[in-house]
């Protein structure tokens, strides 16, 4: 009987994916291509800011840092731009501009001062793309199917993260500037892709304030402070990412072997491609409190596998540390669509602007930290660090998370798909 139920779920679920509109199947496809990009230079930033540029660490983490706030801090501007341009011309734009910043980057191999037009060039276009591409895919599927899709889009995102590094950690070595000029040719060819695919589409009407005879303001307001949790340990779960993903090359080319880099981001992004689509409607109904405190204790006992050393304890380590990134990343982010009702864009944007600061933090304090136990010759107690910061993040979860109900579908959308 079970196993009758879950082939006709799974029936279903594939019946709702040939629903799909060609634009909707077009973007998940491009979302791969735009991570499989991306991430061939995004966790290489610091080691080529330090190996090819010839930064100082403390400098690299700095920049690191400020991109990072960039990246995700200015996707705030998100919902303003989208209102200016609507959500296919706000994704044209920010991929116009992650190619001309990829230009720029190559040409700081040999020209240092382009390196700083080239950082902020490079994080203001996923600033401005990823709350329209989650927006996009929000508002073209009921809410019913909100989770499943939110986790198809985050697979694909993360099976491109996940061969991205793979790839550039084979080339790097070979010619920075040949790979980050040809991914700037790759990056025009994505652009015009998303023109000639994509279909305009209106983002959902703002739902009425939460308090009768409010304006729309207010309501806004109203809701934001109603997000206030979700906001926190969405920073702070970004806040430890960071220091996964900024800090795992350069302790790899410090232990071990650049390559090392890719095989661990491919196995973190594989663990989400997989699990976390199956996943999403049980993270959905999980009791909030205990799903954000546990992730953070999977995540501590992560970062302290790591600080082990060698291939087989990064991969354990990261196993444990991408089991609690599945869980939280994704219930954090249906928590903030369901607390800034009829506003996607906002909502990714308050979301992006959280893990902005998270990320900040992470390359300030990541950079000091590492270069610290670096100079002391013991790069394995930067991880016993973090895990530390995981534990403490798990116990304030247990203390402030409190207790959420997954909130009642809203009525479908005109327009929009509907569950099978």
């Amino acid at each position: 009987m079970t196993e009758g139920r879950r082939g006709r779920q799974l029936t279903a679920k594939w019946q709702t994916f040939k629903g799909l509109t060609p634009a909707l199947k077009s973007l998940i496809g491009l979302s791969f291509v735009v991570a499989l990009g991306s991430y061939m230079v995004t966790p290489f930033i610091g080691v080529l800011m330090v190996q090819a540029v010839g930064l100082d660490i403390r400098v690299a983490g700095s920049l690191v840092a400020v991109a990072t706030f960039i990246q995700f801090g200015g996707s705030i501007l998100g919902s303003t731009v989208v209102d200016r341009l609507g959500l296919k011309r706000t994704m044209v734009l920010a991929l116009t501009l992650r190619t001309a910043g990829l230009v720029l980057l190559g040409l700081a191999v040999v020209a240092h001062w382009a390196a700083y037009p080239a950082v902020v060039l490079v994080a203001a276009g996923p600033a401005l793309y990823l709350p329209a591409n989650k927006a996009y895919i929000v508002t073209s599927v009921s809410d019913e199917l909100r989770p499943l899709f939110l986790g198809v889009s985050s697979a694909a995102l993360n099976a491109g993260m996940g061969i991205g590094p793979l790839l550039a950690a084979l080339l790097i070595d070979a010619d920075p500037v040949l790979l980050l000029v040809g991914l700037a040719g790759l990056f025009a060819l994505i652009t015009a892709a998303h023109q000639i695919t994509l279909e305009p589409v209106e983002c959902r009407s703002a739902a009425p304030p939460a308090v009768p005879g409010t304006g729309t303001a207010t309501g806004k307001r109203a809701a934001l402070r109603g997000a206030l949790r979700p906001v926190l340990f969405t920073a702070l779960a970004f806040y430890l990412y960071f220091f996964f993903q900024s800090f795992m090359g350069l302790y790899a080319a410090g232990v071990s072997d650049i390559q090392v880099l890719g095989w661990v981001m491919l196995l973190n992004c594989a663990m989400v491609v997989l699990l976390q689509p199956p996943l999403a409607d049980r993270i959905a109904s999980a009791d909030y409190r205990l799903l954000v405190a546990g992730s953070f204790g999977l995540m501590a006992l992560g970062m302290a596998g790591m600080a082990l050393g060698g291939l087989l304890a990064l991969l354990a380590g990261t196993a444990l540390f991408t089991l609690g990134e599945i869980f939280l990343f994704l219930r954090c982010d249906l928590e903030l669509v369901d607390r800034v009702p009829g506003n996607p864009t906002l909502a990714f944007g308050v979301q992006r602007l959280a893990a902005g600061v998270g990320g900040l933090l992470a390359g300030v304090v990541g950079g000091f930290l590492f270069a610290h136990y670096e100079s002391a010759g013991d790069l394995g107690t930067f991880w016993l660090a973090v895990a530390g910061q995981c534990a403490g993040a798990a116990l304030l979860a247990l203390l402030l998370a409190g207790r959420r109900r997954p909130a009642v579908p809203e009525p479908v959308a005109a327009g929009t798909v509907a569950a099978p």
